[in-house]
């Protein structure tokens, strides 16, 4: 597997999860995000269930940081979480180019790279049929530098699509290769795009 710090035309992106204590919160964290990114290229996303913001920002380069930080000081917040990863291959799907309207946020955590490298490979394993499920945009893969988090970011068109996607018997098939490969309980969030 090539070095994610040096892989041509790969993305350098921060995400940043806000756990909440509800909607309320939830939706002036969306409100005081606004504010504070308007001269960087991110995505801020909230969960179905109104209990965390997510906001997906990608930097120039591996060594600079843009973060929101002073947003896990506003009241409601219980918790943050930050990863730094570089893109790895991913996956795209028959709809390609459009407006995700779902994502998710899968937060999987491994041994180091040979691990990595196991679930990239079943990744692109499992795109024959992926390629062609309709309502997918794509999967987009991060690693962090030292290979033993890695965020799998895949888009849908909207909440249909994806719930189809969930209702497949090959999800469940791949997430069972996956598990076998982690340290720890993965984190997931689906979220709507804001």
């Amino acid at each position: 597997m090539p070095s994610a710090e040096h892989a041509e035309g790969a993305e350098h992106v921060t995400f940043e999860i806000f756990r909440t204590d509800g909607p309320a919160t939830t939706g002036a964290l969306v409100e005081a995000a606004k504010g504070l990114l308007d001269s960087v290229t991110a995505r801020v996303h909230t969960a179905l269930d109104d209990m965390a913001v997510v906001i997906r920002t990608v930097r120039p380069d591996a060594a600079s940081s843009h973060t929101t930080g002073k947003l896990a000081d506003h009241a409601g917040v219980l918790s943050t979480t930050t990863f730094q990863g570089t893109s790895v291959p991913g996956l795209t799907g028959p709809e390609a180019g459009r407006e995700p309207g779902i994502v998710a946020v899968a937060t999987r955590h491994f041994a180091g790279r040979d691990s990595a490298a196991a679930v990239l490979r079943l990744l692109a394993g499992s795109g024959e049929w992926k390629r062609d499920f309709p309502g997918f945009i794509s999967a987009t893969p991060y690693l962090s530098p030292d290979g033993r988090t890695f965020v799998n970011y895949p888009m849908w068109v909207d909440e249909a699509a994806y719930r189809a996607w969930m209702a497949d018997p090959r999800i469940a098939e791949g997430q069972e290769e996956i598990a076998r490969l982690e340290v720890a309980p993965p984190e997931y969030l689906v979220c709507r795009v804001t």
